[in-house]
């Protein structure tokens, strides 16, 4: 059974792949927990992958089939020292654009391999992109949301 951890250890990842995250080169952060709000001031490198929420529903079209929907939310984004430098703004929009297709390209590639029960279920029809554009602290970039579906199993385990 999948469990949040699989999903924050293989956006990490993504992160490490694709934006050349480390433990002291940090591009990845789960937003809303102490480490990226410490990053924003101190320690953040961009582009940055934010790992947004993992919300999720169930449900079981009237049978005893249950399915298990997480809609899975991130960022990418990355900052300009000046928002009234449009050029540098287009940059970042088209750089961060490229980082979204190419994570929604590993996700549509990985829910084929076993090891990666978390994707399998991964619906790309249900993928929304927004456009972030945060004066406040310069940065630009992308809301990503997009539904994984899974069969839910019913049976209670004393683990």
């Amino acid at each position: 059974m999948t469990k949040y951890s699989d999903y924050t250890a293989y956006f990490e990842q993504i992160a490490v792949e694709f934006f050349g995250h480390t433990p002291t080169e940090k591009h990845f952060f789960r937003k809303g927990l102490p480490e990226f709000l410490k990053g924003l001031s101190t320690d953040i490198n961009y582009p940055a992958l934010l790992l947004d929420r993992y919300d999720y529903r169930y449900n079981d079209n009237g049978y005893d089939s249950v399915t298990k929907i997480r809609t899975v939310a991130f960022m990418v984004v990355d900052n300009s020292s000046d928002i009234e430098d449009y050029q540098r703004i287009d940059e970042i929009m088209t750089n961060t654009e490229i980082l979204v297709d190419q994570i929604l390209n590993k996700m549509r590639k990985d829910k084929h391999y076993p090891k990666n029960e978390f994707l399998q279920g991964f619906d790309v029809n249900s993928v929304q992109v927004t456009p972030i554009e945060n004066n406040a602290d310069s940065t630009f970039g992308f809301f990503v949301t997009a539904d994984i579906i899974s069969v839910h199993p019913t049976e209670i385990t004393n683990d």
